[in-house]
């Protein structure tokens, strides 16, 4: 095999024949035999052309590969963000009761009922805390635009520039993004 193969550099198959040459050595042939197996018998064209034909179908396999990964994260992206939009729109709904409560607090005499009332609404703010919904603090704070919308502005020298004095409607935060703002009465002071 090894003689062979020094007869015949230019292949590396196993179906050589013997050189016919009477050399001593086998070092000293020079001999070119052409060997007759099917891969020696193919052009370097057709090699070529068959390992740019393997390149091309690699490539391509890859770029699919990678197109399905990518299909396959903006679809759970997707998943995420419809699920979001699906659980904002029903806090959205349960918003306008929380206002209900406080207006109705303050139109109930009877202390039993109020505190029935109150338990509710307890119970309603603690399972939206859970969901990831937040009261946004007002009174008291200084107004943030990004969190507050003044409907109105006062003058109270008793109070620091820009500060809430009057929540109107409560504002909530969902997971970190502004689900509504706060309706504020804001305090100003004459300049």
């Amino acid at each position: 095999m090894e003689e062979e193969k020094k007869h015949h550099k230019h292949c590396d198959c196993k179906e050589h024949k013997k050189c016919d040459c009477k050399h001593e050595n086998d070092s000293d042939c020079n001999c070119e035999d052409e060997c007759d197996c099917e891969v020696c018998q193919k052009s370097e064209e057709e090699t070529e052309s068959e390992n740019e034909l393997v390149s091309t179908y690699l490539n391509m396999a890859q770029r699919l590969q990678a197109d399905f990964e990518n299909y396959r994260k903006q679809t759970e992206i997707k998943l995420i963000q419809t699920f979001t939009r699906g659980q904002t729109s029903v806090i959205e709904a349960f918003l306008p009761c929380l206002d209900t409560f406080k207006k109705a607090k303050q139109s109930i005499a009877d202390p039993t009922v109020l505190q029935g009332i109150e338990m509710i609404e307890r119970q309603i703010i603690s399972t939206l805390k859970e969901q990831g919904v937040e009261k946004i603090n007002c009174v008291g704070e200084k107004y943030d635009p990004h969190y507050h919308n003044a409907i109105a502005v006062m003058h109270n020298d008793e109070y620091e520039d820009d500060i809430i004095l009057e929540e109107y409607e409560a504002g909530y935060t969902f997971k970190g993004q502004v689900l509504r703002y706060s309706k504020v009465v804001v305090n100003k002071l004459e300049n």
